[in-house]
C-alpha cells in the first residue's frame, strides 16, 4: 500500500537523505524509496544541474522503426488517453523500455517550462540520466506508479507531478511506459484508472494484432466479458501458444516456460472447440484447465485464414419470428406485454428504456432490434463511458486530418454505421449538453455531417434509448434539453429493479437453463436467498453468481449456498436480517435502497477500499459503483 508522506515530511526526508542518511528511505513508498537508493549508488546529485540528453535524430529514426509496431497500435490509445485528460492539464508521453521518448502530447496551457522540455520525443529519461521519475519507476516495478512533487529525486523535478504504467508486449515482457504529466497536484483517482487502462488496452491491441492466432478470453472469476482484468491468450491453429496478457501469465503460465507452452498443456478441453460454430460466432463457451477449474470463454479473434469463414456466417442472420423473449421479461407480464408493443412501433417511434445498472436493458434493446426485422446493424454506445471529448468523433465520425491523431482513413461514425439498422444509446441522461444539440438536429433532418466535413449525408435509423436517471429532474437542472427529451419520449418500457420484482427466482432458472452447464436447480437455501437479497448488480449480478456456482460448484445439479461466491457466505445473514426487519410497505423504498447502500459499504470495506475488486464482487462496473458512493456522499452532506 502507497505510503502517506506530507510535504513537510519529504522536505525533512530530502535534507536528511542528502546528508547520508540513506535509512530514512524507508518512509517513502517501496518503489520510490529503491529508486532513490539506486541514485544514491550511482552518485547522482539531488540538487545538481539537470540538462535533458536526446537522442541524435538518425538515432531517433531507428529507434522508432525498432518500436514501429509498438508505435503504430498505441497511437490510437494514446491518443484517446490525451483528449480525455488534456482538459484537466495532463501531458502525455510514451517511452521505449530504455526509458527514451517515442511519442508526446503536450497540454496546451502548460507554464512549465521543465515539463516543455521533458515532453520532446528522443528525449533520455532513464534513472541514471534524470533520477527517479514515474516511468523508472514502473519499469523497475512493472506496476503502476506516481510520483509526485518533491518524491523526485532530482530537486529540479520536484514541480512535476507525474504517473506512469508499464506498457507489455504480446509476451508479457515489458516494451515501454506510458506517463502522465501535470504542473498541478492533482490526485484523481479517476485519472490513473484511465492510465492503466490505456496501458492494458494498448497491450491487448498487440495481442489481438497477432494474425495467426485464435484470441481468447476468459473470465477468471465472477466476472464479465469486456472487463479490462480479464484473461488473454494467443494460440496458433496447431496449438501452440503465441501471447498473452500479464494476468493469463500469472494465472495460467509460468512465463519461463512460455514459448514450450501449448493448449493442452494447460487445458483438458478439446482445442477443436475453438473453430466450434458457437466460437466462432464470438458465443461463450466453456474451457476446463487440468485442474478442474472451469472458465468462461469467448474467441475475440481469429486466425487470418478464418476471418472470411467468420465474415460469411456473419451474413447469415435469421429472419425473427417477432415471438422471440428477452432475456429480461421472464413471468412479468406486463414488461413482456411493453416490449412487444415496443417491437412494433420500433419503425416509427424512438423508445427509450429506463432502469437501473444491469437489469438488462441492452439485452432488451437487442430483442427489439431483432424483433423489428431491420436489414442494419445494431450499434451501440454508452454515452456515459466515453471522454466528453471524444462522443462527438465517437458518434459523428471525421475526416482525415480532422484533428491531431485523427486517423488516416477518416471514421464513419456509429449513427452512419447504424444506417438501415437499430442505434442503442445507452446511458443517455449523462451526454454532454453540446452534444445533445447536434443529435436533435439528426433526429430532425435525418442527416449526419462528420468532424472536418461540410457535407451532410442521409442516415436512416431506429432509436433505442436507455437510462438510469430522470431525465425530467436533469431537465430541471439543466443537463438535458427539454426539446430532445419530447424527441425522444416514443414509447417507454419501464424496467424494475431486480429487488421489486416478484420473478427473481423465475430469472434464476432461466439462467440456469440458458448459461450454466452442470447447474440447473436451486436449493430451498439458495431459493429464500435469492428472493432476499437486495442485488444492487441486478440481473447481471445474479447470473455471475450463478455463473461462479457452476464454474466451481461440485458436479450435482443443484446450487447450494457453499458454492456461491465467498463474498456473499459473509453477507447473507446481514441480508436475510435486513429482509426481516423491513416493514413490508418498505421494501421498494428507503429502506431497501439504504440495504443495497449498506451492501456496497460492506463490500468496499471488505476489498480495503480497491473499487475494482468491489465493483466485480458486486456484479456492476467501476463507473457505477463510483457514482453509487457519490450519491451517498451527497445524500449525506443534505442530511
Amino acid at each position: 500500500m502507497r505510503a502517506v508522506v506530507m510535504n513537510n515530511e519529504l522536505s525533512v526526508i530530502r535534507q536528511r537523505f542528502d546528508e547520508g542518511d540513506t535509512q530514512v528511505a524507508d518512509r517513502l513508498p517501496d518503489a520510490i524509496r529503491d529508486s532513490w537508493l539506486r541514485c544514491a549508488n550511482q552518485t547522482i546529485q539531488m540538487s545538481g544541474q539537470l540538462e535533458y540528453a536526446y537522442v541524435r535524430p538518425d538515432n531517433l529514426k531507428e529507434l522508432k522503426s525498432k518500436n514501429s509496431r509498438l508505435l503504430n497500435i498505441s497511437n490510437r490509445h494514446v491518443e484517446q488517453l490525451f483528449q480525455a485528460v488534456a482538459g484537466a492539464g495532463w501531458s502525455v508521453l510514451l517511452t521505449d523500455k530504455d526509458c527514451t521518448a517515442l511519442q508526446v502530447r503536450q497540454a496546451s496551457r502548460l507554464r512549465n517550462t521543465r515539463i516543455a522540455s521533458a515532453f520532446r520525443d528522443g528525449v533520455i529519461l532513464n534513472e541514471s540520466t534524470v533520477g527517479t521519475t514515474a516511468m523508472s519507476c514502473a519499469l523497475n516495478s512493472k506496476q503502476f506508479s506516481r510520483v509526485f512533487g518533491a518524491e523526485h529525486y532530482q530537486q529540479q523535478h520536484n514541480s512535476f507531478h507525474c504517473a506512469a504504467a508499464p506498457v507489455f508486449d504480446h509476451l508479457g515482457r515489458l516494451c515501454g511506459s506510458l506517463d502522465i504529466t501535470n504542473e498541478n497536484s492533482l490526485n484523481d483517482m479517476a485519472v490513473f484508472y484511465m492510465l492503466e487502462t490505456c496501458a492494458r488496452n494498448i497491450q491487448k491491441s498487440l495481442i489481438l494484432d497477432l494474425n495467426n492466432s485464435y484470441v481468447l478470453e476468459i473470465i477468471p472469476s465472477s466476472g464479465q466479458f469486456g472487463d479490462i482484468t480479464n484473461l488473454l491468450l494467443a494460440i496458433t491453429p496447431d496449438g501452440k501458444m503465441t501471447g498473452c496478457n500479464e494476468a493469463a501469465s500469472t494465472f495460467i503460465t509460468d512465463q519461463r516456460r512460455f514459448y514450450e507452452t501449448c493448449f493442452s498443456d494447460l487445458f483438458s478441453s478439446d482445442f477443436q472447440s475453438l473453430s466450434s460454430r458457437r466460437a466462432i460466432n464470438g458465443d461463450p463457451f466453456f474451457l476446463t484447465l487440468h485442474s478442474g477449474v472451469t472458465l468462461a470463454s469467448r474467441v475475440i479473434s481469429l486466425p487470418h485464414e478464418d476471418k472470411s469463414l467468420a465474415r460469411c456466417k456473419g451474413k447469415i442472420k435469421p429472419v425473427a419470428s417477432g415471438k422471440k423473449e428477452p432475456d429480461t421479461t421472464f413471468g412479468d407480464e406486463g414488461l413482456k406485454n411493453s416490449v412487444a408493443r415496443g417491437a412494433k412501433v420500433l419503425n416509427r417511434l424512438p423508445v427509450m428504456l429506463y432502469g437501473e445498472s444491469g437489469v438488462g436493458k441492452e439485452v432488451t434493446a437487442r430483442h427489439l432490434h431483432d424483433a423489428s426485422q431491420c436489414s442494419g446493424k445494431f450499434i451501440s454506445i454508452n454515452c456515459a463511458s466515453i471522454p466528453e471529448n471524444l462522443i462527438e468523433s465517437e458518434l459523428f465520425g471525421y475526416q482525415p486530418g480532422a484533428f491531431t491523431g485523427a486517423d488516416k482513413k477518416g471514421f464513419k461514425g456509429r449513427i452512419a454505421e447504424a444506417d438501415r439498422g437499430t442505434l442503442f444509446l445507452d446511458e443517455i441522461g449523462d451526454m454532454p449538453l453540446a452534444l445533445q444539440s447536434r443529435l436533435l438536429r439528426v433526429l430532425e433532418t435525418r442527416e449526419v455531417s462528420p468532424l472536418g466535413s461540410a457535407r451532410e449525408h442521409k442516415v436512416d435509423f431506429q432509436l433505442i434509448c436507455a437510462t438510469n436517471v430522470d431525465l425530467k429532474v436533469a431537465i430541471e437542472e439543466g443537463r438535458f434539453r427539454r426539446d430532445l427529451y419530447f424527441r425522444l419520449k416514443g414509447f417507454e418500457i419501464p424496467i424494475k429493479p431486480l429487488r421489486e420484482r416478484s420473478d427473481k427466482l423465475a430469472i434464476a432458472r432461466r439462467i440456469l437453463n440458458k448459461d450454466c452447464q452442470c447447474k440447473k436447480h436451486l436449493s430451498a437455501e439458495v431459493a429464500e436467498f435469492i428472493e432476499r437479497h437486495t442485488w444492487p448488480g441486478n440481473i447481471r449480478e445474479l447470473r455471475n453468481v450463478l455463473l461462479y456456482a457452476d464454474a466451481i460448484g461440485e458436479e450435482s445439479k443443484e446450487v447450494a449456498t457453499y458454492e456461491l461466491p465467498e463474498e456473499y457466505q459473509s453477507c447473507r445473514g446481514i441480508l436475510v436480517q435486513t429482509h426481516e426487519s423491513a416493514p413490508k410497505h418498505t421494501t421498494s423504498g428507503r429502506l431497501l435502497d439504504q440495504a443495497s447502500q449498506d451492501l456496497i459499504n460492506q463490500v468496499v470495506e471488505d476489498c480495503k477500499g480497491n473499487i475494482s475488486q468491489a465493483a466485480k464482487k458486486l456484479g456492476i462496473s467501476r463507473a457505477t459503483l463510483y457514482r453509487k458512493l457519490a450519491k451517498e456522499r451527497d445524500t449525506t452532506a443534505l442530511n
